[in-house]
């Protein structure tokens, strides 16, 4: 019988002096740890590390009688009730853990290619018609391709008509209805066709000086970054919950700062 328990205890996760001296107490009651130790053969030191191990566990209880401490061994259902307290306090954790989960791990994409910029504005501007898409934040300082005109790349235009036939149909199909959209521009842009439509999905704000020739966007979960290197479209696409939110504030500082 002792050898089925020893066995079925190792089994749970408790190591051999754990055992003896759960045992031990189960046999005996109550014991200090001078009387562990001396019975057992188990160095004292060692004992109290075992003893301070099997109350973590929840096996055994530590009892003051005039000024002295003794163990006793818990009855096996009392162990278990604790056992499935902790469990039931475990399990109420996860629910905490996903949402760590969700907004610590990030997804990176990045796109570098002619079409990139084009085939990102069609998918934002799909899911927008969609409905998925509630919220839709643009920062935009704008390359000097774009603002100095006459200096477009084939490029550059091409990617302006095809972001100008989606702005359309979104107007047509009367879908700017359904998002909340607002956009920080550099003044330059002020008189552009582009933003002219973009008027039209919300409000716009200006600033006479934004430092970047990166357009982000944020909308749901995700941030990205859409700009030219070398002459090639370039879309860097992060999907993160928490750095979305953080952008969006930094999004509401610069709104406060900008003009109409």
């Amino acid at each position: 019988m002792e050898n089925k328990i020893t066995t079925l205890l190792e089994e749970y996760g408790l190591d051999k002096k754990e055992i003896k001296i759960y045992l031990l107490l189960v046999e005996k009651g109550e014991l200090n740890a001078y009387s562990l130790a001396k019975i057992t053969g188990i160095h004292r030191s060692t004992t109290y590390a075992v003893l301070e191990r099997l109350l973590s566990k929840g096996f055994i209880n530590r009892i003051q009688k005039d000024e002295k401490t003794f163990y006793s061994a818990f009855e096996i259902t009392q162990t278990i009730t604790k056992i499935k307290e902790k469990e039931s306090i475990l399990l109420s954790l996860i629910p905490e853990f996903e949402k760590v989960r969700e907004e610590g791990i990030s997804k990176v994409r990045v796109l570098e290619s002619k079409e990139s910029q084009k085939q990102f504005n069609f998918n934002l501007f799909n899911q927008i018609s969609k409905g998925i898409i509630k919220e839709l934040y643009i920062i935009s300082g704008g390359s000097s391709d774009t603002i100095n005109i006459g200096k477009e790349s084939s490029e550059n235009l091409s990617s302006e008509i095809f972001l100008e036939s989606l702005l359309r149909e979104i107007k047509r199909k009367k879908i700017h209805k359904k998002i909340k959209y607002k956009g920080i521009w550099n003044e330059k842009f002020k008189r552009s066709k582009i933003l002219k439509l973009f008027s039209e999905l919300g409000k716009n704000k200006f600033l006479e000086k934004l430092p970047t020739l990166a357009t982000t966007v944020i909308f749901g979960e995700y941030l990205v970054y859409l700009f030219t290197m070398n002459g090639v479209p370039q879309v860097i696409e992060i999907q993160n919950k928490l750095i979305a939110e953080e952008n969006k504030f930094y999004f509401s500082y610069l709104w406060k700062q900008a003009k109409p």
